[in-house]
């Protein structure tokens, strides 16, 4: 396992199965063991040890057909704490919430190559474990 403190660009290479997760989360921590588990070159990375820029992130949103803004776990406290549930943010506003409070992300998420999938159950990571994957780049 290979974490980096400075990313630079996203890794998009076919046998690298990048891992962002936060280590807090149970989800997390469970769908972790399963990648590492997987035959896959595996490069996770803690978000609560290394900080995503926005391009970095803007790149995550576009590999799962979504908006930077449909990263976040709008119910988490600390969202509601700084806006109402429904308000409109802008990408700025969440590339900063999330590089500031790593633990709004709504789950983790697995890429490889150009395909990205959010983590909703731990085994989903396995999805992503064989280059020659056939799946859908949104889950």
């Amino acid at each position: 396992m290979k974490n980096k403190e400075d990313m630079g660009v996203l890794s998009e290479h076919s046998n690298q199965l990048n891992f962002y997760y936060y280590p807090e989360h149970k989800l997390s921590k469970e769908a972790l063991a399963y990648a590492e588990s997987s035959d896959a070159k595996l490069n996770a990375v803690n978000l609560k040890n290394t900080s995503l820029t926005g391009t970095q992130w803007v790149e995550l949103a576009h590999l799962l057909d979504c908006k930077v803004t449909d990263l976040l776990a709008t119910e988490h406290p600390v969202f509601r704490e700084k806006f109402d549930q429904k308000a409109e943010m802008s990408t700025e506003d969440a590339v900063k919430l999330l590089q500031n409070n790593p633990e709004l992300l709504v789950y983790p998420i697995a890429s490889r190559g150009k395909k990205a999938i959010y983590v909703k159950m731990m085994t989903d990571v396995l999805k992503l474990t064989k280059p020659d994957t056939a799946h859908n780049s949104r889950n």
